[in-house]
């Protein structure tokens, strides 16, 4: 695995954009969830990454998002929480060729934890634990917990990634506004999320997906006020909506690579995109991240 400085040695960094977007457009009748691509087409897998890291992409994300064996059962697909990891990371690194870094997706568990249900911490950090060895075992140069809602279920990941041997590891909270302004569906602010964050020691931390591009500029400003840590910052392209019965996104490359800029100037070290944001979106991003170069 790699450190947070490797990651720093050519600032900003672009990471991808959304996997799942990509996946939905090849309307692909027998992938159901997204994860069931790498069972059955690992060689579309590939050429997903290699389109990402064509358009710019210094970081691709593994098919991992809902990887862990709780979110597999609910599919049935628990007996293949090895086969699925392993296969996203060889597919990643297969398609990388060393032209890219290759993050470990780990998404939230889809439990209610205790005390706000009858989940013990404890299961949600062994599926967490076991998720992420598979990634690191199968050569993921980082890990990368994600579209979190709870701090308290990101602070698991976390431990479960640094207790399982992660040298890079990065959280992404999502944060939606409210009366009293960014907070997570659990009620935590980014300041206190940043702060709880650093504590347990996450090497950079963020946000991801949220209401678009407008309100991600705003959650990045809060939380560069608030931490030192280098910041991922990867929008939505927007708030989907349904056309001719095909999910659409309205925010277009040229708003996204408005936001870049945007980010840029605020000090954000890593961007990326997530739902609704495309290939074309990570190439106009590529192209102002290179003219600050």
């Amino acid at each position: 695995m790699i450190t947070i400085d490797n990651l720093f040695q050519n600032k900003p960094v672009l990471f991808d954009g959304a996997m799942g977007t990509s996946i939905q457009a090849l309307n692909l009748k027998d992938v159901d969830p997204p994860e069931m691509l790498n069972l059955k087409y690992s060689h579309i897998l590939e050429e997903i990454h290699k389109k990402y890291i064509e358009a710019g992409a210094q970081v691709i994300e593994t098919n991992t998002f809902g990887g862990s064996r709780s979110r597999l059962e609910i599919s049935g697909l628990a007996d293949k929480v090895n086969e699925i990891n392993s296969i996203a990371v060889k597919t990643a690194k297969a398609a990388a060729n060393s032209d890219a870094y290759i993050a470990g997706s780990v998404g939230p568990s889809g439990f209610l934890i205790e005390p706000y249900g009858e989940t013990p911490r404890s299961l949600v950090y062994e599926n967490f634990a076991e998720q992420i060895q598979l990634l690191i075992d199968n050569g993921a140069d980082l890990i990368l917990i994600e579209t979190m809602i709870s701090l308290d279920e990101a602070l698991i990941a976390l431990e479960a990634a640094k207790k399982t041997g992660s040298r890079c590891t990065g959280v992404t909270l999502t944060f939606e506004k409210g009366l009293q302004g960014f907070r997570t569906s659990f009620g935590e602010s980014p300041e206190e999320a940043a702060a709880k964050l650093y504590e347990y020691g996450a090497d950079f931390i963020g946000s991801n997906c949220g209401h678009g591009l407008e309100d991600m500029k705003s959650v990045a400003e809060e939380l560069r006020k608030v931490s030192n840590l280098p910041l991922l910052i990867q929008p939505n392209a927007g708030l989907p909506k349904v056309s001719d019965g095909k999910i659409e996104y309205d925010e277009t490359p040229d708003m996204y690579a408005e936001l870049v800029e945007s980010l840029i100037e605020l000090g954000i070290e890593f961007i990326g995109g997530c739902c609704g944001t495309t290939y074309e979106h990570i190439h106009e991003g590529s192209k102002v991240i290179k003219s600050h170069r």
